[in-house]
């Protein structure tokens, strides 16, 4: 991604439905989680994180993303805050085994080129008896609470934000991945006898999946 299009990225993803998304991610993360290392793959422009750091400052953040210029467009929201940011891939880290005490990823596991690998290296990476929460859209929401939601949010932004948010979730919405085809994904991988999906909404929009992964070994 150049870097012009990390900074609108990161320009759009101020508006107030999507601060608040991830101000509930952040919440129902520091719920679990109390002390320990974090990872956020996919972090993007950081935002997550610094919810996160802002909720529980002795939280050890890590943040995980394939574009060099989200990355530094991460670095500079937090630059304030001790944090190890890295470029790379999801099915190819650095990070040593058994080392995160949670992992988390929003709406980007249907990005990914190879999921199934990017899952058994979550798993990996993850402490023994220890979770990685996926927060993910899905094809098959219901359409008509879908567009009520996304009318209620479009009255709050503004003009340009108006014109390109509901182009950006419909997109979105087109390349997710439907719900029994996350199930099958993770069936195939190593978490497959320790996972759970749920339905859920983020910031009042419903067509989110909450995607708990833990790792179980014998």
């Amino acid at each position: 991604m150049p870097h012009c299009a990390a900074w609108l990225y990161d320009w759009f993803m101020r508006m107030k439905p999507t601060a608040t998304q991830t101000q509930d991610v952040a919440q129902d993360m520091v719920s679990r989680i109390g002390c320990g290392r974090l990872l956020d793959i996919g972090t993007g422009h950081g935002r997550l994180l610094f919810e996160i750091h802002r909720l529980n400052p002795t939280l050890e953040l890590f943040g995980l993303d394939i574009s060099p210029a989200m990355i530094a467009v991460a670095k500079k929201n937090l630059k304030d805050i001790s944090s190890d940011l890295r470029q790379g891939r999801s099915e190819h880290t650095d990070y040593p085994d058994d080392f995160f005490d949670l992992v988390t990823c929003t709406g980007s596991l249907y990005l990914w080129d190879y999921p199934e690998e990017g899952l058994e290296e979550i798993f990996r990476i993850l402490k023994p008896g220890r979770s990685a929460y996926l927060f993910e859209v899905y094809k098959d929401v219901d359409p008509d609470a879908f567009q009520s939601a996304l009318r209620a949010h479009l009255r709050e932004l503004d003009p340009i934000r108006r014109l390109l948010g509901p182009y950006a979730l419909r997109k979105a919405l087109r390349i997710a991945y439907r719900m029994d085809e996350y199930v099958a994904m993770i069936k195939s991988t190593s978490f497959v006898y320790s996972f759970t999906i749920e339905k859920i909404q983020l910031a009042s929009v419903p067509m989110w999946l909450r995607i708990v992964l833990t790792k179980t070994l014998g």
